[in-house]
């Protein structure tokens, strides 16, 4: 590759990845294809809140409350860290997840650079900055971004580490403990950040396992650890925020595969089926593969989080988020060989993926041409009209509260969800305000509380990712 060319492709990164910080306040998608997306609306609160709390209400826990914080403590505790500095700002929330979404860009040419070439390593890079469901969510405040971020570092510390190096086996290990608090999802992809630790020192195989070893009992000392404090001190968290029914998901496994494949092409319409096809050719022809230390790690990396997409909750588009890098990998090595052993073939796969990544260009320009501002401004109201009636309790309560104070800077606020019923938080905590999300054909969703009152202030239109929908304010009047 010529110089000129690597600095092409240099600059297209550069620009994509700058462009994450255009419109940044701006409303989520509409487009079609992901229409099945409703984050936009609660997540970003969600896994803030914790630090919205810290700030607002001086406590990060709330009794009773939604705390998702307690388990997935790493992403509030960093936006905890840069509000310090900036005060509670959507602005600093998304950037921070932006930023990660950088890093992981580099760490996954840094990765790639490992087993390929800068060729390579290069198409990766470039093919991760212009993904459209990459680009579209890491403008989000959302776990996935620092989720990528987290476990493209540990893999690539795992392919640095040589015999007699537990200092950074215990690294890896500790790396891998700061993504399974950053997402619990961390377990199902165990085995890809542990195989290049297996792959780089497999010539003696006495130090692979004593490395193999330290890295784990990192990890279950300090998983270990954590777990028993959940256990003893948050029980009743456990069964709300974690609790799921194992009976039940093995039962809806096979549906939820059969959708996997289709709701794949999510990641990319090119490279998702160019991926399956080479794990089809590796499982009946292409045997070589499975020496191949990228395929490998592509292979762990993508079966892993499938895994538990199939298993936990074949969710919305973002659930597919960590998938890209191991797709986009598991896309050019089939490609790879296409071109070398079937020219034509591999020209044809070689079009196709130029297609998609027009495609995705064009997703990307379409999103950002037309920016919109109705839930910023709405929740800038909702601010506004609280601040304004001093003489009334500011908490918000109600499903999405966490975000609206998030996307207006900041007020006291509180999720309807949790341990106790909202009718329970609402006696609790007495909040001056009720918010509730309705589409347009459906009727206002309050709960019953004795002895209080709701009384509809305002009403906002807002475009969510399936269209418009409606939020409405009511301020609660105790009644005696």
């Amino acid at each position: 590759m010529s110089r000129k060319a690597k600095y092409l492709l240099l600059a297209i990164v550069i620009c994509l990845s700058g462009l994450r910080l255009w419109h940044l306040k701006a409303d989520f998608t509409v487009a079609p294809f992901y229409s099945q997306e409703k984050a936009a609306l609660t997540d970003e609160g969600f896994y803030t809140g914790a630090a919205l709390h810290h700030f607002e209400l001086g406590q990060a826990y709330l009794p009773g409350g939604w705390n998702p914080g307690v388990f997935m403590p790493i992403w509030p505790v960093l936006v905890g860290g840069v509000f310090h500095f900036t005060g509670i700002s959507i602005v600093a929330a998304r950037t921070l997840a932006v930023v990660c979404t950088w890093l992981s860009v580099l760490l996954a040419y840094a990765v790639t650079r490992q087993y390929r070439s800068q060729k390579f390593a290069m198409a990766v890079a470039l093919l991760m900055a212009a993904n459209s469901l990459g680009f579209i969510f890491s403008r989000l405040a959302i776990l996935e971004p620092a989720f990528v971020f987290f476990l493209l570092l540990a893999v690539y510390v795992a392919g640095k580490l040589r015999p007699g190096n537990y200092f950074l086996a215990a690294t890896v290990g500790f790396i891998f403990v700061v993504l399974t608090l950053t997402k619990t999802t961390g377990p199902f992809v165990l085995p890809a950040v542990l195989y290049p630790i297996w792959v780089k020192n497999r010539e003696s195989r006495p130090d692979a396992w004593k490395l193999l070893g330290t890295a784990l009992a990192v990890i279950f000392i300090c998983l270990g650890t954590a777990k028993f404090i959940w256990a003893r001190h948050y029980a009743s968290d456990i069964q709300i925020i974690l609790g799921i029914a194992p009976l039940w998901q093995l039962t809806h496994s096979l549906p939820r595969l059969v959708r996997f494949f289709f709701r794949g092409t999510w990641i990319d319409p090119v490279l998702f089926p160019l991926a399956l096809a080479g794990f089809v050719a590796a499982a009946f022809r292409l045997r070589f593969l499975w020496r191949d230390p990228l395929f490998m790690l592509a292979f762990l990396w993508e079966t892993g989080y499938a895994g538990f997409i199939v298993f936990h909750y074949d969710g919305p588009p973002r659930y597919f988020v960590p998938l890209i890098v191991p797709t986009i990998w598991l896309g050019l090595l089939f490609w790879q060989w296409l071109w070398q052993q079937h020219r034509l073939a591999g020209q044809v796969a070689a079009a196709c993926i130029a297609a998609s990544l027009c495609w995705n260009l064009f997703m990307i320009g379409s999103y950002l041409a037309h920016p919109r501002y109705t839930l910023v401004q709405a929740a800038a109201q909702v601010k506004s009209i609280i601040k304004n009636a001093p003489s009334v309790n500011p908490l918000l309560i109600g499903r999405g509260a966490d975000q609206i104070s998030l996307l207006s800077d900041g007020f006291p606020s509180m999720d309807r969800d949790g341990m106790l019923p909202v009718a329970e938080k609402i006696k609790m905590y007495r909040p001056g305000w009720y918010m509730d999300w309705r589409e347009y054909d459906q009727p206002t969703r309050l709960p019953e509380v004795d002895h209080f009152q709701f009384i509809e202030r305002d009403k906002f239109l807002i475009r969510g990712p399936q269209g418009q929908m409606y939020l409405t304010l009511f301020q609660i009047v105790p009644v005696s």
